[in-house]
This record gives C-alpha cells, sequence and structure tokens, in this order.
C-alpha cells in the first residue's frame, strides 16, 4: 500500500512533466493531421490494433482472434516491432526463432500459427516495404501501431481496457497514455476490452455516452476467455491446480483478470509480479526456483517459453477474445476491406 501511495504521489510530482508531453503529441498529431508531414499509403489493405495507453488492452490475442479467423482464407502477414527484443531491423521469424531475438508477442503468434508470415521491424514503412518483397500476401496486420502516424493504414482498431478506460486516464506520466484523449477520434473501431461476461446492455450504453464514438465509428466490447486447461509438459484441467500450493508468475501490463480467474475457481496462489515483457535474469531464476520447490508454477503463455527451462511442474494459462455481442457486424467490417 506504501508503494502505491508513492507512486501517487510521484506522478501529482511529474504533472508538469506530463504537460509537456501532452503538447509535443497535440503539436505532432496536428502536423500529421494537416498533412504538413506526409505518410506513407501502400496498395494492400492495413489494418492497425493499437491503443491510447501503454499496454495491458489485449492488442495480440485481437490479432490472434484475427488470424484464427481469416487465416485460412487469406494469406496474412503480421509486422510487429518486437518490444524489447535483442534484434534490430527487419526479422522474419522461422518455427526456430528464439524468444528474446525476436520478441515475446510475435514468438508467441508464430509458435501457435505456424502458417502465419510474422515479421518484426522498428519502422513499420520499412518492414511493409520488406514485406512485400518476400510475400505476396492479401492482408497486413499491424500489431501496437496506432501512434506510427508515418504509415497510412486502411482499419484503425483501437482497443481501451474496460477496467482503465481511456477517458478516465490522463497522459504520461500522470496516467498510462501515450497522447491525449481525443486522439481516439482518428480510430474506425473502438473495442472495449476485457469486459465482465455479464456486462449488461445498460452499462454498454454508458460506456457509449462517456466514449462518444463519431458517426463513422464502430464500438464492440470484448471478454478475455480462460480456457479450462493448463498446458505445459502435458495437460491438465484447471481444477488440477485446487488445493495444490501453487506459485503464480506474470510479466503482464494487467494482472487483474488472472487474479480473479483463479479466485473465482478457489485456486491459492502466491503471486510473482513482473513487469510487461519482463527478461528474467538469473537472480529472477534463482529466486523462483527457490520459491517453487515441489510446488506448481502457473505463468502466461509468452513467460511460459521464458522459463520453461529453468523451471519445474511449469504450466501456462492460455486465453482467447470473445465478442459481448455483434460480432458478425465487426467481421463484416474486416470482410470489407480485404474484399
Amino acid at each position: 500500500n506504501l508503494y502505491f501511495r508513492l507512486m501517487s504521489l510521484l506522478r501529482k510530482l511529474l504533472f508538469p512533466l506530463s504537460l509537456l508531453f501532452y503538447i509535443v503529441q497535440v503539436f505532432r498529431n496536428f502536423l500529421y493531421d494537416r498533412k504538413i508531414i506526409a505518410n506513407y499509403k501502400f496498395n494492400i489493405p492495413i489494418i492497425s490494433i493499437g491503443n491510447l495507453s501503454v499496454g495491458g488492452t489485449g492488442k495480440t490475442p485481437m490479432v490472434e482472434y484475427l488470424l484464427s479467423k481469416y487465416l485460412e482464407k487469406y494469406k496474412i502477414a503480421i509486422l510487429s516491432r518486437g518490444y524489447k527484443r535483442k534484434s534490430k531491423g527487419f526479422v522474419k521469424l522461422n518455427l526456430k526463432s528464439e524468444i528474446n531475438y525476436v520478441g515475446d508477442e510475435p514468438f508467441i503468434l508464430k509458435k501457435y500459427f505456424p502458417k502465419s508470415k510474422v515479421y518484426v521491424s522498428e519502422n513499420r514503412v520499412l518492414g511493409i516495404k520488406s514485406i512485400l518483397r518476400d510475400f505476396d500476401c492479401d492482408l497486413i496486420i499491424l500489431d501496437d501501431a496506432f501512434q506510427h502516424r508515418r504509415l497510412s493504414v486502411n482499419l484503425n482498431i483501437v482497443l481501451t481496457n474496460y477496467s482503465r478506460p481511456f477517458y478516465k486516464d490522463y497522459i504520461m506520466p500522470v496516467g498510462n497514455l501515450r497522447e491525449p484523449r481525443s486522439s481516439y477520434k482518428r480510430a474506425d473501431i473502438i473495442i472495449v476490452s476485457k469486459c465482465p461476461e455479464n456486462l449488461s446492455s445498460l452499462e454498454m450504453y454508458e460506456i457509449k455516452l462517456k466514449i462518444k464514438p463519431k458517426k463513422n465509428q464502430k464500438l464492440f466490447f470484448t471478454k478475455i476467455n480462460y480456457r479450462e486447461k493448463i498446458f505445459g509438459d502435458r495437460i491438465e484441467k484447471i481444477t488440477y491446480l485446487k488445493n495444490k500450493e501453487i506459485i503464480l508468475i506474470t510479466g503482464i501490463a494487467e494482472t487483474k483478470n488472472i487474479e480473479k480467474y483463479l479466485n473465482d475457481k478457489k485456486i491459492k496462489f502466491k503471486h510473482l509480479k513482473y513487469s510487461d515483457h519482463h527478461k528474467y535474469s538469473k537472480n529472477d531464476l534463482n529466486v523462483i526456483k527457490k520459491l517453487s520447490t515441489n510446488k506448481n508454477v502457473l505463468t502466461t503463455k509468452k513467460d511460459y517459453y521464458k522459463l520453461k527451462e529453468n523451471v519445474n511442474n511449469l504450466f501456462y494459462l492460455d486465453i482467447e477474445t470473445n465478442f459481448l455481442k455483434d460480432e458478425l457486424k465487426f467481421q463484416d467490417e474486416i470482410n470489407k476491406l480485404i474484399n
């Protein structure tokens, strides 16, 4: 509690820096909006999956959703920057790519959708040029590119977390927003992600009133669904963990959902919480090994592949994105773009 109070105080003290960051972002967007700075346009359908905040909105599960629905029908390329990867420049992933070399999220996409073409590049424009030389694709999906304004995209999908929507947040470092709230107006589709399963139509309407989508913008609501199994060297039902000593390890931005899921299942756990995209050091691994001796360890899918060589009795929870309503309307928007 003391830590969170100190962090809250620190963020308030950093308000002048936040104001400066706000002015810089407003000016930058003004230059792009008025075409003072030109952007690149490609003759191929491009979808951007992004957000206004720093992490925790479910961008990669949304990319996985699109791959699950469209990969069998279309030739799709995925381009990510590969956050915190060891490599530089443009890299094409293969099934032997190492997670730390290419970045955890691109690694997971290639691992679970081996037929997909996954690439990483800090420079999205150069990345797309390289993709088009390598692969005759029907569609390019950009993971986390809403702020990459040098590139003109055909469909901007912006996600906002139900538990911390952008309209209640503030620009960094006071809050978690990468740019001003008003930037949501650039989106074609807004998705309120990680909603409770029983979200009522009335609450959806109230959220819509707070977001105030423009006439051309579509609004959808999704939830994260945890599969009722855990995966590792073997597959078990989630109930396998009941009445056992569990260590939960997470290196993700937002952990409320996974904690709630385990609590609802009446699974008791000790939580080792690390930052998003965390790279586990030797010291981290020593601590984890010591605490997890003769215990089951549960983690996320991307953390599993960082830990599995060093941790015994390791399992991961898998998730998928589900629409609460209007899923076919969302798919219509995608179909219109591709066709």
